[in-house]
């Protein structure tokens, strides 16, 4: 978590845009006892191939807004499986923000696991089953 804290605390502030979800569903991460994903989140960019996800610590059980905020925020991460990088993407507090302007052109760091851990692991396991969307 120091390392997914350090990169999303460094990232500067930007403007965000709304990701379309029908719904969210909060999901542990395998093998990580307080790290939890969005499932409905979790979607493919069908410009890049990109995956897209957000995670939080702390106890997940409720919907997005409703996540509490004493137990840390709420992380969005671009993942390039391929090459096994992430992008950071900034934090959410309040529950109401999606995808930075411009987020495909945010640099690139080594090693998914070490920002986004086992469920950045899951999501690239299971990229090709994900759904594709056009993102903003």
């Amino acid at each position: 978590m120091k390392k997914r804290l350090v990169a999303c605390l460094l990232s500067v502030p930007m403007v965000m845009a709304a990701v379309p979800t029908a719904a969210e569903t909060w999901k542990p991460a395998p093998g990580e006892a307080k790290t939890f994903y969005d499932a409905d989140f979790l979607r493919v960019d069908e410009k890049t191939g990109l995956v897209v996800l957000r995670i939080a610590e702390g106890k997940g059980g409720g919907p997005y807004k409703a996540w509490p905020a004493g137990k840390g925020p709420i992380m969005l991460f671009a993942l390039d499986c391929a090459a096994d990088k992430w992008m950071d993407l900034g934090m959410d507090f309040a529950g109401d923000k999606g995808l930075p302007k411009n987020w495909r052109q945010e640099a690139k760091v080594d090693d998914i696991s070490g920002a986004a851990g086992k469920a950045g692991k899951l999501a690239c396991e299971t990229k090709d089953s994900l759904p594709k969307t056009p993102l903003p």
